[in-house]
């Protein structure tokens, strides 16, 4: 059943003839300025949203850590060198599950202890790999993506992106041991900086930066803003950063290892509790979005975009889109008028799902919040998008 409140005879027309051609579509959008719903189909029927998923971890983690927060990677070494300037103990590395941290960040990290006097590491490198739960790939993603730069590992630790060069490919490549990645780059670097260590690179399976101490020499690395983290999330639809922010819910509000299953309940109580969504118009797996298993109305989500509209931070999170036509996964879309450079919003692509939602403005500057999913279709449905939501433009 199509329903709308005052819409034209034309966009009824058309979103009648679009369900016929996808009938596992689902629309609603609604007038935020008026708060006035324009349009609905299957609106209260959950889909599979794809990277939509990204919308409900990115505004959860803005509510919930911050948008101010930071990730935290400690290094330290707790006890004094010896009369050559040789430290008799171990590097310790905390790994707080950074999505950004690069060699370059690690080249700076070095730096400091060589400035700091640092000639020789008589001990270990221990790397603390604990603070996210096994398993690191999600059980919900299918297996034939293993080994797929966008199904990475997730675990605490995380280098470069988990990508690395390979002579065998002229592509970076994913690996599946970001612990060995890491250790490789640690080693590369004592060296280059004339820092000479002999020992071997471990996991400490304890949370080093809690029980280690006093330390003699101490290094924190700090991650950009969690809103800059976002926008990378939403406009770059990057799977990696989306996943490591999601287990950070759990790891730093329920402190345990961080976890799908525990950040799964945390967003679902934000959802419910402070959003006001039904439990049941939604189900959350993962993160990023790659898990079947997740799924939302498109009333639920446009309840939760105009939610984020009444936060002081909305205007920053609203940048974290993509804009229609100038950045992001819509870089080549929408790239006329009226939606071009007016439309932000989330893209979703997977097998079988297309989804868009976000935000425009009308023609009379009222705000709208959209959401369109459809499920089981291969098709692009972005022409019907663009004239779904040009004809509400000018209504």
């Amino acid at each position: 059943m199509i329903s709308s409140h005052a819409l034209s005879a034309s966009v009824k027309s058309l979103i009648k003839t679009q369900s016929k051609a996808t009938p596992n579509i689902g629309i609603y959008v609604k007038n935020l300025t008026k708060d006035k719903v324009i349009a609905e189909y299957n609106s209260l029927k959950k889909f599979i949203p794809a990277s939509n998923q990204k919308i409900i971890t990115t505004i959860a983690s803005l509510e919930l850590l911050g948008v101010d927060y930071k990730f935290k990677t400690i290094f330290f070494i707790p006890l004094a060198e010896n009369e050559s300037g040789e430290y008799v103990s171990n590097l310790y590395i905390d790994t707080k599950g950074d999505p950004t941290f690069t060699s370059s960040s690690l080249r700076k990290a070095i730096s400091y202890f060589k400035k700091q006097g640092v000639k020789k590491i008589n001990g270990n490198i221990f790397l603390n790999n604990q603070y996210y739960e096994d398993p690191f790939y999600n059980p919900n993603w299918k297996k034939s993506w293993v080994g797929l730069a966008w199904a990475p590992y997730i675990s605490s630790i995380a280098i470069d992106s988990n990508l690395y060069k390979h002579k065998s490919s002229p592509d970076l490549l994913l690996t599946d041991n970001p612990l060995y990645l890491l250790g490789v780059k640690i080693g590369r670097e004592l060296n280059r900086q004339g820092i000479s260590f002999k020992g071997s690179i471990k996991i400490a399976h304890i949370p080093i930066s809690k029980k280690l101490s006093p330390y003699k020499i101490k290094y924190e690395h700090e991650s950009s803003d969690l809103i800059n983290i976002v926008k990378i999330i939403n406009k770059k639809s990057n799977n990696l950063y989306a996943e490591h922010v999601f287990k950070k819910l759990s790891a730093n509000f329920l402190r345990e290892r961080g976890s799908w299953i525990s950040s799964s309940g945390l967003v679902s109580n934000f959802l419910v509790k402070n959003v006001g969504l039904a439990p049941k118009s939604f189900n959350i797996s993962d993160g990023s979005g790659l898990s079947s298993k997740n799924n939302i109305s498109p009333k639920a989500m446009v309840k939760l975009l105009e939610f984020i509209t009444t936060r002081e931070y909305y205007s920053r999170f609203s940048k974290t889109l993509p804009v229609a036509g100038v950045d992001g996964t819509l870089l080549r879309k929408f790239q006329r008028k009226p939606l071009h450079k007016n439309l932000r919003a989330k893209t979703g692509h997977i097998f079988g799902v297309s989804a868009l939602s976000g935000f425009f403005n009308g023609k009379n500057g009222d705000l709208y919040a959209f959401s369109i999913i459809v499920n089981k279709h291969n098709y692009s449905i972005r022409t019907f998008i663009d004239r779904l939501l040009s004809e509400i433009y000018f209504f």
